[in-house]
């Protein structure tokens, strides 16, 4: 009996030992953020990489509230879920630098499954400016966005809908089949005809010469929405993604669509002419600025039929 009271003790020591040893083991929770290219000019991408280690469940998403001040949530293009890659969770975005600016971003948040705030490292944020001429000759071409590889893992909530409806398909095959109600005819009230598309570019148009938006506000805003309600008309009249191409690739999607070679080069012209605001910080002479929107009525004129 004496001997078994002088065990206790020792088999406290060992529980205690083992419990300190335990939590000495638990893996601890670490982010890291990284850059790629660390260094782009105005109107480049390039991609941000979020690796988080020591947990085997997935982390919420991102926190980019720290960043608000310098870099918007219109500079993020796109983004993957989070992927397990051995011992760590990744998760990629591409993004767009549209102006100039170096300066260190603070780190970003993210919070695990359990809540847990996780900071990442900070980083540092070099967007150099575009050198732009005098000329639209001078402008350098619209470089392609780098996009991210397509990965059937983030395609996995497809699959889960699919086979949902599979699911429901068979429940109402197997299903037996009732009577069809007798449907009682409802007049239909006349539609209103659709407003061609061009009348409706030109309408705007004519808003944004009677406002004279290049007197109100920044130059840039003005030639961003002049090329919207372009790139837009281009789309629907010749079914093409030009909102999401660039001049070059617009311009030879066009010509598959047997547009002249003259209208070819006079579209080609005022997009440049947009890409080289938006994109160079070019500042037009103060005459230009009607005379692009009076090139855009001209192009919509002549293309409409």
């Amino acid at each position: 009996m004496g001997k078994a009271r002088a065990r206790i003790p020792i088999y406290i020591g060992v529980w205690m030992v083992a419990l300190l040893c335990g939590s000495g083991l638990q893996a601890q929770l670490t982010a890291n953020a990284n850059f790629n290219p660390s260094r782009i000019e105005t109107g480049d991408t390039f991609s941000l990489r979020v690796l988080v280690t020591g947990t085997n469940s997935e982390p919420q998403p991102v926190d980019f509230k720290p960043w608000a001040a310098v870099f918007q949530g219109n500079n993020i293009l796109s983004h993957t879920g989070w992927r397990r890659s051995g011992a760590q969770w990744v998760q990629q975005f591409t993004l767009i630098g549209f102006d100039s600016v170096q300066t260190e971003l603070p780190p970003l948040l993210i919070k695990s499954h359990l809540g847990e705030t996780i900071p990442t490292n900070a980083l540092l944020l070099d967007v150099f400016p575009t050198k732009a001429g005098t000329e639209i000759g001078d402008m350098d071409s619209i470089r392609e966005i780098i996009r991210e590889p397509v990965n059937w893992q983030d395609f996995w909530p497809w699959y889960i809908g699919l086979g949902i409806l599979l699911l429901v398909a068979m429940r109402y095959l197997r299903k037996p089949k009732r009577p069809k109600p007798q449907i009682i005819q409802q007049p239909v009230a006349a539609l209103e005809p659709a407003i061609p598309i061009h009348i409706v570019a030109l309408q705007r148009l004519a808003e944004l010469e009677k406002q004279k938006a290049w007197t109100k506000g920044p130059i840039k805003a003005y030639y961003v929405e002049l090329s919207m309600i372009v790139r837009e008309y281009l789309e629907k009249r010749f079914q093409i993604p030009a909102l999401e191409s660039t001049t070059s690739e617009t311009k030879q999607m066009l010509a598959h669509a047997a547009v002249p070679n003259e209208l070819l080069q006079s579209i080609e012209k005022l997009l440049a002419q947009t890409d080289l605001v938006k994109y160079a910080s070019h500042i037009p002479a103060p005459d230009a600025h009607l005379k692009a929107l009076h090139h855009a009525q001209t192009i919509i004129e002549k293309t409409h039929a």
